[in-house]
């Protein structure tokens, strides 16, 4: 596969669009040459694992979209190797939108070792960073379109990658909201008490957060309710990606989620919370909306030895309000 430069801007005619700077010898713009090492942001989702650090584990370069029904969908090139991207059951990544071809494009090592990406003739073409490609280069951090699906190339741990299919599975369990794919507030009722005297038994302590989007009713005022379904199908999986294997998140209601944090205190819940905060705030939500942003509000409360389940949420809640009062957007104190 020979690599060209990036060519048009996506959705304009080449001629009026000012080519992107020349690769260099190994594949690189000038500019991009002299980025920082890792770590780096990944679309507004970082995965937060307790591991070993990240310089020390193998480095997978991973394909994963991050925008739209379809997030959090991945494949993992392997070394040498190629995978295919498109509608085909028989894809390495498959995409099951009407925009994408039955085989859209390659990722893959071509003979001159580096990473880079081809259109397989597609319907609807490919870009990388808003530039329409044919052939080119492709480097940790670029964006990918793939028709109307955004994607990211990042490079994972093994560790991060087990997270994100563990992720995967609890969505498609089927004991989840239908919306959402987390836990319904039914868990609270049925669930959560039995764990709740396990932990009192080995004096474990347990933190909540309680989360309520900011203005979801304009969400779906501005831009209906097809887009806010899809903003809570985003937000979900941000949480659950942000959150460890043995935490649980409940749909408590429409746009309110609850999680709850076993052997965790207030402090550490209150780190959790702000990075939620975090990822929801930087993520790209104008690829699901043109215009469209979300931030949200946040209560944290550590549960007392023996506490009712009812008076530890509303504690939670008292500080999500005072979350609100304080001008949303933030992790109440």
């Amino acid at each position: 596969m020979s690599l060209f430069p990036r060519s048009e801007k996506r959705g304009e005619e080449s001629s009026a669009q000012s080519p992107e700077p020349p690769l260099d010898e190994g594949g690189a713009s000038p500019e991009r040459a002299t980025e920082p090492p890792l770590p780096y942001r990944r679309s507004g989702v970082t995965v937060s694992l307790p591991r070993e650090p990240r310089f020390r584990q193998e480095l997978l370069p991973t394909v994963q979209v991050v925008a739209g029904e379809q997030m959090l969908r991945f494949a993992t090139v392997p070394e040498g190797g190629e995978i295919v991207i498109g509608r085909d059951a028989d894809a390495d990544l498959v995409l099951d939108h009407p925009s994408i071809s039955r085989r859209h494009a390659i990722i893959g090592y071509p003979d001159s070792g580096q990473l880079g990406i081809e259109d397989c003739g597609s319907t609807n073409g490919v870009a990388i960073n808003g530039y329409s490609v044919r052939q080119s280069a492709v480097r940790p951090g670029d964006l990918i379109e793939l028709g109307a699906i955004s994607l990211r190339l990042d490079l994972f741990t093994p560790d991060e990658l087990s997270h994100l299919r563990r992720v995967q599975e609890k969505l498609a369990s089927a004991d989840t909201d239908p919306l959402t794919g987390l836990k319904s507030r039914a868990y609270c009722e049925d669930d959560l008490p039995e764990a709740l005297q396990r932990f009192d038994e080995n004096g474990h302590q347990v933190s909540a957060i309680f989360i309520d989007l900011d203005h979801f009713k304009a969400v779906n005022d501005t831009h209906g309710h097809a887009v806010g379904d899809e903003v809570l199908r985003a937000v979900a999986k941000i949480v659950l990606v942000e959150i460890r294997d043995e935490d649980t998140c409940v749909r408590y209601g429409g746009d309110e989620l609850l999680v709850m944090l076993p052997r965790t205190d207030r402090d550490g819940a209150e780190e959790v919370a702000e990075r939620i905060r975090c990822s929801f705030a930087h993520h790209d939500w104008q690829r699901t909306a043109a215009g469209l942003g979300l931030t949200a509000s946040f209560g944290v409360a550590e549960r007392r030895l023996g506490e009712p389940v009812v008076e530890w949420i509303a504690r939670a809640d008292q500080v999500l309000y005072a979350a609100k009062a304080g001008g949303r957007n933030r992790v109440g104190k």
